[in-house]
């Protein structure tokens, strides 16, 4: 795969941040939003950069676990698959370069000001294609001269603002909320845009030395600093002048420091206005750049766009194109509305990246291994995704249709007529979603699939799946001994990796499965059983054990999950949706660390998954000359027709084993805790396994507590069925 070179730092990440927000959004865009809220202008920049920080931790947590070129592309594509993918690469990528060619009308507007005379569209052309020239020579030239941008910028901000201070007049403010509530709530809608570069960076992520540290820091700084230049500078600005001098000025910043220090101040105001929104420009087009190349090596558009200069290293046509784009812009597009567009679909795009880092989280994908992970969550998530829906409705619908008309539209065509053809990703949602695909496959169509590095000629009577957190591999595969009875076990570990890594890369053995090969081989022999051992990586994990229960013909599928994991609010164990659509049988086992099982405690639920629970109690219990304890568990004021059948149940049951039996019935209007009480008591706890409902995957069911919390270790089974 083609590399880009990693020669950015933290000062570097900050000033190409801090680039992309500074321009339009502080030397412009202040007078738009006044004419919508008036003195409460500044309060619509805090909201909105409020509303930024959830995607801003979100952002950086995706970005320190898929440091590559594409950002938010990227982390979508990966967690929604190609078709959303598709659209959102060709929506950001259009809302940066849109918000790049209203940069360079910001640019014009101030340059009016120094040279009246000099035609606004040659000369932001002009700019446009020094821009594309320096980003062909390297970002590393190019964040150098941001970082004197950005300097210079912010100096001479707070020498204005510092003069100001002592020049408000109180009645400017008044009245605070010129056009109530809804007139805020829009204009910090609008001004959102302004803060939408300070994740730009993320896109650049494969060229940051790194990222997994540098990154989020470099995100949270800039946001900080910026988000207290954009209140601190409106709120002067609506003290110096009245509402009605402020609404549509297109260059409040000249007149702002015009009126604290003088002409010749306004002049060097100017100046830095054009020289910060160029810049801001320059850090557009540059992040805009890395979406084609990254969706180009993805295959949903052109191979040509994924080529890099082999002399300056960076993706030629992938910014000659984005260069071009904004010079359409320039030329013929009404850029105000238009940027009215991308900050809807930067919304959109915001909270699909709060939704994302929920997704990849519950979901459990074994490669997301993010070094930076966002604090609060779920909650900052939750929260983020409110808020942006919330701006989105009070924007108006209106912005929304357009964008999803100019933007959705397009790349779902694009999709459909390319893309689709390219690539049979289905990103996380696909693979951990409902699969009719495998379900609905035929046996001619299993037999011919194929799985890498394992010999799939011989039937295993059970297949232990392993996903590399087992507490215990070894006790885990002693569990399938005992269930083999003899017959072959099949031990798979299954490492899940991204659909864009080549499963060739995977073919080196890391330690650690070198070593747990070895102890595999060990166990065979010194107990005499016919164990076979294959590691195997995998783009779909719920394909790779679905493929490999139906070739082995295996009566049990095995594997290990602790229980519900702290912090989550989601229950999915590693097989996920396909835990109801087994042909096997299914053995979840959570190890306490119990070496030797000498008592067996069995839970009766009244489900067809009864039998099974006792049959593989009992087995167990003889493997391991366990005695077994069969309880039943009723209300305290059960009816005695109740009673009397659980009495008869039980003991029909007990009379069926062969292992030292007792059984009791339980009387508490508290099942899960009660038995959580008694597994103290006991070294396995074994009971069928209950359909999940919606409510009860999302917020835990009482399967998730008695697994998690038992005192002892737990085996919960559930016989060939289809819940479907």
């Amino acid at each position: 795969m083609k590399k880009l070179e990693r020669r950015l730092g933290l000062g570097a990440i900050i000033a190409i941040s801090i680039s992309s927000m500074l321009g339009s959004g502080i030397f412009v865009l202040p007078g738009i939003a006044t004419t919508i809220t008036g003195p409460s202008v500044w309060l619509a920049f805090l909201i909105a950069a409020i509303a930024v920080l959830p995607a801003a931790l979100s952002k950086s947590e995706l970005a320190s676990a898929m440091p590559s070129s594409g950002g938010t592309y990227v982390y979508l594509e990966r967690c929604f698959g190609p078709l959303f993918g598709t659209v959102s690469g060709i929506g950001l990528w259009l809302s940066l370069l849109l918000k790049s060619s209203f940069a360079l009308v910001g640019f014009g507007a101030y340059l009016k000001i120094l040279a009246p005379s000099i035609e606004l569209i040659p000369t932001s052309i002009g700019i446009l294609v020094f821009i594309v020239v320096i980003n062909i020579l390297g970002i590393g030239k190019v964040s150098s001269l941001l970082i004197g941008v950005v300097i210079a910028c912010f100096v001479s901000l707070g020498l204005v603002s510092a003069g100001g201070v002592f020049q408000i007049n109180p009645e400017y403010m008044k009245p605070f909320l010129s056009n109530g509530p809804e007139g805020l709530i829009s204009a910090t809608a609008l001004v959102f845009v302004s803060y939408a570069g300070v994740t730009k960076v993320a896109a650049i992520a494969e060229e940051i030395k790194d990222p997994e540290k540098n990154l989020p820091r470099g995100i949270l700084i800039s946001l900080l600093v910026v988000s207290i230049a954009y209140a601190v500078v409106t709120f002067i600005l609506s003290g110096l002048f009245t509402q009605d001098f402020l609404s549509g000025n297109l260059s409040p910043i000249y007149y702002f420091a015009k009126k604290v220090h003088g002409d010749f101040a306004g002049t060097i105001m100017a100046i830095i206005a054009i020289v910060t929104m160029s810049s801001m420009a320059n850090a557009g087009i540059l992040a805009a750049s890395r979406f084609p190349f990254a969706m180009s090596r993805d295959h949903l558009i052109p191979a040509l766009f994924s080529r890099i200069h082999k002399k300056f290293l960076t993706p030629v046509p992938s910014i000659i194109i984005s260069g071009m784009a904004v010079a359409y812009a320039l030329l013929f597009l009404d850029i105000t509305k238009i940027v009215k567009f991308a900050s809807a679909f930067k919304l959109m795009m915001f909270f699909a990246v709060n939704v994302t880092v929920i997704v990849l989280r519950e979901t459990r994908v074994q490669w997301y291994k993010p070094s930076y992970k966002s604090h609060f969550y779920p909650y900052v998530q939750i929260f983020g995704a409110i808020l942006t829906g919330g701006l989105l409705i009070g924007m108006g619908f209106d912005y929304l249709y357009k964008a999803l008309l100019t933007i959705v539209i397009p790349g779902v065509i694009l999709y459909f007529v390319y893309s689709r053809r390219k690539t049979d990703r289905k990103g996380v949602i696909g693979i951990r979603g409902k699969r009719s695909d495998l379900i609905d496959e035929s046996p001619e169509v299993v037999s011919r699939s194929k799985i890498e590095n394992m010999d799939l000629s011989q039937d295993a009577k059970v297949v232990v799946s392993l996903f590399g957190k087992e507490r215990s591999p070894e006790m885990l595969i002693e569990m399938g001994i005992a269930l083999a009875e003899h017959g072959n076990l099949e031990v798979a570990h299954i490492t899940e990796v991204p659909e864009q890594t080549d499963l060739d890369d995977m073919r080196e053995e890391p330690a650690e499965l070198r070593s747990l090969r070895r102890r595999v081989v060990a166990m065979a022999v010194e107990k005499g059983e016919p164990i076979s051992f294959d590691p195997v990586a995998s783009h779909d994990l719920a394909k790779t054990i679905h493929l490999i229960s139906q070739r082995l013909h295996c009566q049990w599928l095995m594997i290990e999950w602790r229980g519900k994991t702290a912090g989550a609010f989601t229950f999915h164990n590693p097989i996920g949706w396909l835990k109801g659509h087994l042909s096997c049988n299914l053995a979840i086992f959570r190890d306490s660390g119990v070496r030797y099982i000498r008592k067996i405690l069995v839970l009766l639920r009244e489900n067809y998954n009864d039998p099974i629970s006792i049959d593989t109690a009992d087995h167990l219990a003889q493997v391991n000359t366990a005695d077994i304890t069969i309880i039943k568990v009723l209300p305290e004021d059960a009816e005695d027709y109740r009673v009397e059948r659980a009495q008869k149940k039980l003991q029909e049951y007990s009379e069926s084993i062969e292992a030292r039996t007792a059984y009791e019935i339980i009387r508490s209007n508290d099942e899960v805790n009660t038995i959580l009480e008694l597994t103290a008591e006991y070294d396995l706890f074994v009971f069928g396994l209950k359909q999940q409902t919606f409510l009860s995957s999302a917020f835990g069911s009482d399967d998730d507590k008695l697994t998690a919390k038992a005192a002892c270790s737990v085996l919960s089974v559930q016989t060939t069925a289809n819940w479907s």
